[in-house]
């Protein structure tokens, strides 16, 4: 299950909800991350500390084994998925 790194989990606390949808073409995943307010039926919700993330099916299953990270710059943030340790 993907698992919410320590410093999305501030980023998250501050903004609020996201929701991840991903869609697979041509052997590629384009992976998508918004704001969200509730998640969409049959999302997959992740929780930490009260921060929240939602994933649709597609996102749940090729993010199982990442951390969601994130690197801020300046007045906006970019958001990582890095692998988890064994």
């Amino acid at each position: 299950m993907l698992q919410i790194g320590d410093e999305a989990l501030a980023v998250l606390t501050e903004i609020g909800p996201l929701r991840i949808s991903a869609e697979e073409a041509d052997g590629e995943v384009e992976v998508r991350v918004e704001d969200a307010t509730a998640p969409v039926e049959g999302d997959e919700v992740v929780e930490r500390d009260g921060a929240r993330v939602f994933l649709d099916a597609v996102a749940a299953e090729v993010l199982a084994d990442q951390i969601l990270g994130v690197h801020a710059h300046g007045d906006h943030f970019h958001f990582t998925f890095d692998d988890q340790a064994a």
